[in-house]
């Protein structure tokens, strides 16, 4: 798991079949906290991630 904003990690995904990615957001209790669309490339997914973070971190 990778740390994408306070308190918010992650995991990137691969859809196998859809070909691309996404990544599954946690809370530090591994509660799901939110999912970014999908990607076709992995920097994209991830970057997608930063920015949903940011916005669950300011709610």
């Amino acid at each position: 798991m990778q740390e994408y904003g306070p308190g918010i990690v992650g995991e990137v995904r691969f859809a196998r079949q859809d070909g691309g990615y996404y990544v599954e957001l946690y809370d530090r209790d591994e509660h799901p906290v939110g999912k970014t669309g999908f990607w076709m490339t992995e920097a994209k997914a991830k970057e997608a991630a930063r920015r949903l973070a940011a916005n669950l971190g300011r709610e």
